[in-house]
């Protein structure tokens, strides 16, 4: 207490240094498309039919980019709102919008000046707030400055919302998108600055898939457009082509005391290249390894994903599973959405359960991809063992170690002579399949599994390879263009065919047979975490 007797409080006002806040706010991890994202969910939010965006470059290398919708608008203490740092909370909880950062946050991570230029009723005045990063550090205060719009960015308004109610977003000075080029306004800059447009392209139609689908009546119909193109929907699921979820979960929830959400969970397994009904339509899917996995949705907004939420890793063999969870705000804590609306974790009783449900899928995307990937290599096996066959032959009567002596057609014993004497065995006389396939051929499986078998074709001392053991498809297959790898391995298994037939005899033969299942069965193992072939190695 002071001598006045005024008594002195405890609790001091700090207020944080305005240049370091808002300079730190610049960092929070934002990528260019999940910030335009983030601007677009707050067009959604103010019920905008229409959103144009528009990406320019100047000629003298500046950037300009903008966000127009025609949607509710704001008024003075809207725009004002909007434009704090940490928003009052809206009062529909669905919301695209949640945490009051994201419109700031977001675009000042790309530029140093943003603008809101909004019309709150039909025939008001334009109003425009900007906050300028380099004027805050200069004044050291949050000072926002707010004034009447300009002919020429009401007419940027008026292009969308014609002359009623709607927001412009415009980022000036954007210094966070391109790389310093020595010409700024050059070729390559402008060229980098396209690939980042038609980035944005696609995710805006995979993030907005349900709005953009006239079709899809989960949530409200939006058109927007990217520098005057309108973008088309992707869905992920290719319902034109599947037709049908192979599993679909709605799975209930409990949230406190006296109320319940609940998530749904759909799982599609694609077509196979083969199998789908025109190329337009394979292109279209993009069966890459990179978009197999969960897509999550929350208020029907993509937010997360591909991916397996760190459950699984992504493997070529899954590229035709494609998950989609959705779910809405009410279990915004449960799947602790993050500030950027871009990514997701679960919790431990989440986790259980998503990887539960997703092993019958991911076992008929594995299958179903499999299946496709051995009908690939039948097709294609005689070729990869060409140059092999033609090295083998030229060497194979100088390095010949048995002789076919006999062949029991009743009982189909084979019997041959080696250094160790004549020795009767069960071995696979065959013929030629395709032309100069005479020491090594591909077969689809081989008894017991295992990798390979000495085998005569047309009389010449062989080796059979089992193309659907997991080596063929890890080892052989992944190095299908080289050919000095591929004569190398199918050398290495010829010369233990050769080394087999010449030292086999009646008091041994089963050890040989014991030799090749072991080590099959170990060389199953040790490929176990190798990769499986992409689609497009095959």
């Amino acid at each position: 207490m002071a001598a006045d007797n005024t008594v002195i409080s405890p609790y001091l006002d700090v207020p944080p240094d305005p240049e370091r806040i808002i300079e730190g706010l610049r960092d929070t991890g934002y990528e260019f498309n999940t910030a335009i994202a983030d601007v677009i969910d707050n067009s959604i939010a103010a019920k905008a039919s229409n959103i144009d965006v528009a990406v320019a470059m100047d000629y003298g290398g500046q950037i300009l980019v903008s966000v127009t919708d025609d949607g509710c608008g704001m008024d003075r203490d809207g725009l004002i709102n909007a434009m704090r740092y940490g928003s009052k909370r809206r009062t529909d909880q669905a919301s695209l919008g949640k945490f009051g950062l994201g419109l700031k946050t977001a675009s000042t991570a790309f530029c140093r000046r943003l603008s809101a230029i909004s019309r709150g009723k039909e025939g008001k005045q334009v109003l425009k707030a900007t906050w300028d990063l380099d004027h805050i550090a200069t004044v050291e205060r949050w000072e926002l400055q707010l004034v009447e719009a300009t002919p020429l960015e009401i007419k940027l308004l008026d292009s969308v919302a014609s002359k009623k109610t709607g927001t412009v977003i415009l980022w000036e000075r954007v210094d966070r998108l391109l790389k310093a080029y020595a010409v700024p306004d050059g070729k390559v800059a402008k060229k980098a600055l396209k690939r980042h447009v038609d980035d944005l392209r696609f995710h805006v139609a995979m993030v907005y898939q349900r709005f953009l689908d006239r079709n899809d009546k989960r949530a409200p119909d939006v058109s927007i457009r990217i520098n005057g193109e309108s973008v088309i929907p992707w869905d992920p699921y290719c319902l034109s082509e599947t037709k049908i979820p192979i599993a679909e979960k709605v799975q209930k929830v409990e949230i406190g005391d006296n109320d319940h959400a609940e998530f749904t969970v759909r799982a599609f397994i694609l077509p196979r290249k083969d199998e789908f009904t025109d190329q337009a339509a394979v292109k279209e899917a993009r069966l890459t390894n990179d978009m197999q996995g969960l897509y999550v949705y929350r208020e029907n907004r993509l937010i997360h994903g591909p991916d397996w939420l760190d459950m699984f890793s992504k493997e070529p063999h899954m590229t035709l599973c494609r998950i989609e969870l959705s779910f809405n705000h009410k279990l915004d804590d449960a799947f602790q959405v993050d500030i950027k609306k871009s990514r997701i974790l679960l919790d431990d009783s989440l986790y259980d359960w998503m990887q539960k449900f997703l092993q019958g899928p991911r076992r008929e995307g594995s299958e179903r991809y499999r299946k496709g990937v051995a009908a690939t290599i039948t097709g294609t096996a005689a070729l990869i063992h060409a140059v092999s066959n033609n090295a083998i032959h030229a060497q194979a009567d100088n390095l010949k170690t048995a002789a076919l002596e006999k062949v029991d057609g009743a009982t189909g014993d084979v019997t041959i002579s080696n250094k160790n004497g004549v020795t009767k065995l069960k071995i696979k006389l065959v013929e030629q399949r395709n032309n100069g396939e005479c020491h090594v051929q591909p077969v689809d499986s081989l008894q017991d599994g295992v990798l390979w078998e000495p085998a005569f074709i047309d009389g010449n001392q062989a080796v059979r390879i089992n193309t659907g053991h997991p080596y063929y498809h890890k080892v052989y297959v992944q190095n299908k263009m080289s050919g000095v790898t591929v004569q190398g391995l199918d050398s290495l298994i010829w010369g233990l065919c050769a080394a087999e037939l010449g030292n086999v005899s009646e008091s041994n033969k089963r050890n040989f047979e014991e030799m090749r299942y072991e080590v099959s069965r170990i060389l199953r193992r040790l490929v176990e975490d190798l990769p499986d072939p992409a689609e497009d190695d095959l």
